[in-house]
């Protein structure tokens, strides 16, 4: 059977959520959407712009459109409570990332969870991208030859949010998908300097450094990974780039592009003429034809495990949405230290 849902949150993202699941509502694989915010203006606005319901109150969700699963883009002070208020209405939920504010917060939502036996996802749509997909692919295969280390940029220019920094907004992705690329394995050591910006406390730039164990990705000597977010950046404008640096080969992947992604050929980690000398390695394009944008993937994911038609482990479950929060925790301890 079609679903009801709703999205709760009508910002910037909570607008993605409502563009992406109208046209899954236009494609029949959800029945109806409607669109809930505090501001009764705003509802109202964005519902009348894609054709769906509004309300203004998340309680009445359920008894009063018949809302059985709902995705949460309300600013994160917010996520845990409106969560768990919905599963206890019966409500399945996709909570945007970071799950919650604090690792304690987080633990009571997957424990609501448990409690209702609701579906519990968490926003960390890049598990979906298609080109990671690949990439944690080739990387289990040996493709690349053990992995000697991974890069990371997400930048932008934004103002700085009052609530939550450029790790828990940013850096919560990058540090999930290299920890997804290891093969879910925990990072031994975290270190972190952030920069701060005009709002108090909160930090606009940021360079992380995660150690993973020995025999993650193939290398006995284990795996760095170097991510840097930021809000700065007024150079280069949006980015968001992850390359991952094999002895054989190594891979380029542009989280905007869901096409395919790019391989470089150097066995044996060899640098002559051939192999691209002082420059690049010859690449050849990956093509991934099932590449849809990470958002709609994700959003699909939920509408069939929300429906039943899958019973597996989501990829963003709610245990992957906890061990963000604490990679978060780590990462703003190592910052003030």
């Amino acid at each position: 059977m079609a679903l009801t849902v709703a999205v709760v949150g009508t910002g910037y993202w909570g607008r993605n959520h409502v563009r992406t699941l109208a046209a899954l509502r236009d494609e029949g694989t959800i029945a109806a959407l409607v669109v809930c915010d505090l501001d009764e203006e705003r509802a109202k606005s964005l519902a009348g712009e894609f054709g769906c319901a509004w309300e203004t109150d998340a309680a009445k969700l359920a008894t009063e459109h018949g809302v059985t699963a709902a995705t949460i883009a309300t600013p994160t002070p917010q996520h845990a409570s409106l969560a768990i208020s919905l599963m206890e209405q019966g409500v399945n939920i996709l909570v945007e990332k970071p799950l919650a504010m604090n690792e304690v917060e987080a633990k009571s939502v997957l424990d609501a969870a448990q409690r209702t036996g609701s579906v519990l996802m968490v926003g960390h749509l890049f598990r979906y991208h298609a080109a990671v997909r690949k990439a944690a692919e080739l990387i289990a295969e040996g493709a690349l030859g053990p992995v000697l280390h991974i890069e990371s940029e997400r930048l932008s220019v934004r103002e700085p949010r009052p609530d939550i920094g450029v790790i828990a907004a940013l850096g919560i992705h990058d540090m999930d998908i290299t920890c997804d690329l290891m093969g879910d394995i925990d990072p031994i050591k975290i270190r972190a300097i952030a920069l701060p910006s005009d709002e108090p406390g909160i930090e606009d730039h940021a360079v992380l450094k995660l150690e993973y164990p020995a025999g993650a990705g193939g290398n006995p000597d284990g795996v760095t990974a170097i991510v840097t977010v930021s809000w700065r950046s007024r150079i280069q404008g949006k980015v968001r780039e992850l390359r991952i640096i094999g002895r054989d080969a190594s891979l380029a992947i542009d989280y905007l592009d869901h096409a395919g992604l790019w391989i470089h050929h150097h066995p044996g980690n060899a640098r002559g003429q051939q192999w691209g000398g002082f420059d690049a390695a010859p690449r050849e394009r990956v093509e991934l034809p099932l590449g849809e944008p990470s958002l709609t993937a994700e959003l699909r994911a939920f509408i069939l495990h929300s429906s039943g038609a899958d019973d597996g482990e989501p990829l963003a479950s709610g245990q992957v949405g906890l061990h963000g929060v604490r990679l978060v925790d780590a990462a703003l301890r190592a910052a003030d230290e």
